[in-house]
């Protein structure tokens, strides 16, 4: 199912990464160069089983499958995009190009792996019953969301062949 991981540490929960293989590798190599445990999917189903595995704190993908993400379980998403910024080159004639900013995406993670780790010492006991039975109900509530998503797209581009 992974493409690439990494051990988590007692404490981290691995960060998901939800992209293309050879950019989700690419990620998951920073992530794991900073200490971070990081794992990789690049399809549909390998997000859905990933994500429903409640093995994941986080998420990183683009902007196209953010809701998405969140439809199957509602976690902190990190959106790509962001991190890559426009440069321009000395010469006029050549195009300006993107460029990754690392040093910002890293903050990014280490923010919110930060506010994840004071949250779970805050937490004193286990929720309640009736919380659970929410909670299970939210879940199917997300699932149903996420499939109707998916059937929606591919509905979209299936019209948008026929044409």
């Amino acid at each position: 199912m992974p493409v690439m991981s990494s051990a988590p540490s007692n404490r981290q929960k691995p960060i998901l990464v939800f992209l293309g293989k050879g950019a989700a590798c690419d990620i998951v190599s920073i992530l794991n160069e900073k200490g971070y445990a990081a794992a990789a999917v690049s399809s549909v189903p390998e997000l859905f089983d990933a994500l429903r595995s409640d093995r994941y704190f986080l998420a990183v993908t683009m902007r196209s499958d953010i809701d998405m993400v969140r439809n199957i379980k509602p976690i902190p998403v990190i959106n790509l995009e962001v991190f890559f910024h426009a440069t321009q080159s000395a010469a006029k004639s050549v195009r300006s190009s993107k460029e990754f900013d690392s040093d910002a995406f890293l903050r990014r993670i280490a923010a919110l792996a930060e506010s994840r780790t004071s949250r779970i010492d805050a937490v004193q006991k286990a929720p309640a019953a009736s919380v659970r039975s929410i909670a299970g109900r939210a879940k199917a509530s997300r699932w149903r969301a996420a499939t109707s998503l998916l059937l929606s797209r591919r509905a979209t581009s299936d019209a948008e062949r026929a044409d």
